[in-house]
């Protein structure tokens, strides 16, 4: 019955979006897909493009749920039942009253299983789509990572052939999986930037990249483009956020999500800055199979990176090595961390959500105002509860 429902609220929300576009028929459907980087990617498009067009995003709602309630341009606050009633009723209001226009919606679609892309391309037709990379986030809900590649490159192999196509040529899946697509190619190379005292952590380069190329489609130049993004690039809470923080430490605020990909790339950042250096690192969800040998080769990274590693949750408990100092919850952590704390330290802390949410550490150890994330009434109501079941 419950999943009778949720098909049913599914095409509901979907039928009102279709609708909803309608009213900008004309706007230019850009779509992002990857396993990393995606919202990095809606931001830094979105900064090169804003000064010369109306741009709409839909702000990490990637779902199957969340891209048409953020094309009716519905806030999601919660997912209580009582949340879903609002939204249901909110929905036909929302399409008679909202007449927002815009030339571009850059719409960042994620997937969970086999037909996720599919299905959100019920919902809108990209015009141009950019492909980032593959990795073995949600694993294990695929056969393999090659069944991953293949339901994301649907996005790109059902573009026009007056289209374009951004892809990662680094990256031999999402390379493989693209070869017949009729729309144009662009390939993602690396590109000379002259940011001046401007640059953003290396570990955005994929989307920089993907941002200048896009804005070259619209005509935007690679100069105009980079002051653009000197004078908008706003990165979403939590993902590489530079964070001063308690004793003059450094805080590496990665905390949003993790994958091994993206892991192992902020090791990369970390490894970058003087001792000492701590790698806080949760488990990464989602992989399946391949959980074992991702987390162990995490750990083989982190121990070239970071000078401790401290881990939080089953998964790195079980699979990271004995150098790592293991915790099993968030607050655990955090009580080692502010006793233990290194004066000048950096410390990356990456993780992934649910049950690990390493931003509570974050928000213990920064000095800063900057956003974090998961901090509103339903993330702080879920945490608590979450805590006050383990003891």
């Amino acid at each position: 019955m419950k999943k009778f429902f949720s098909s049913l609220l599914l095409h509901y929300f979907r039928l009102l979006a279709k609708v909803q576009l309608l009213k900008n028929r004309q706007a230019t459907i850009v779509g992002i897909t990857g396993s990393a980087g995606k919202s990095s990617t809606l931001a830094t498009c979105e900064a090169v493009l804003k000064d010369k067009f109306r741009v709409k995003t839909n702000g990490g709602s990637n779902s199957e749920s969340g891209i048409p309630l953020s094309i009716l341009g519905i806030k999601v606050v919660g997912y209580s039942p009582t949340d879903w009633l609002k939204y249901v009723l909110l929905a036909p209001i929302k399409l008679i009253t909202n007449w927002q226009k815009f030339d571009i919606y850059l719409c960042e679609m994620g997937i969970d299983k086999p037909g996720d892309m599919a299905y959100l391309l019920t919902i809108l037709k990209p015009k141009i789509g950019i492909f980032l990379n593959v990795n073995l986030v949600h694993g294990q809900n695929f056969s393999g990572i090659k069944d991953i590649a293949l339901e994301k490159a649907k996005l790109i192999n059902t573009l026009p052939s007056t289209g374009f196509a951004l892809i990662n040529v680094n990256d031999p899946l999402v390379s493989q999986t693209t070869q017949i697509s009729l729309a144009k190619k662009i390939a993602l190379k690396p590109i000379h930037l002259d940011f001046n005292d401007y640059a953003p952590p290396s570990s955005f380069d994929i989307s920089i990249f993907a941002a200048i190329n896009l804005a070259n489609i619209f005509q935007i130049n690679q100069s105009e483009a980079i002051k653009s993004l000197q004078k908008y690039l706003i990165l979403p809470p939590s993902r590489c956020s530079i964070l001063p923080g308690i004793n003059n430490s450094t805080i590496i605020d990665s905390s949003y999500n993790s994958s091994p990909l993206a892991c192992e790339e902020m090791l990369q950042v970390l490894a970058k800055y003087k001792s000492p250096r701590i790698a806080v690192l949760g488990d990464m969800r989602e992989l399946g199979a391949s959980s074992e040998s991702a987390h162990q080769n995490i750990y083989r990274v982190a121990l070239k990176s970071a000078d401790t590693i401290i881990s939080v949750g089953p998964e790195t408990t079980r699979y990271f090595g004995p150098k790592a100092i293991k915790f099993t919850y968030w607050w655990q952590a955090n009580k080692y961390i502010k006793e233990h704390h290194l004066p000048h330290s950096t410390i990356l802390i990456k993780g992934s959500q649910n049950t690990i949410y390493l931003e509570e550490i974050v928000k213990n150890l920064s000095t800063s105002t900057q956003s974090i994330c998961r901090q509103s009434p339903y993330w702080l109501k879920l945490k608590q509860n979450f805590r006050s079941m383990q003891k």
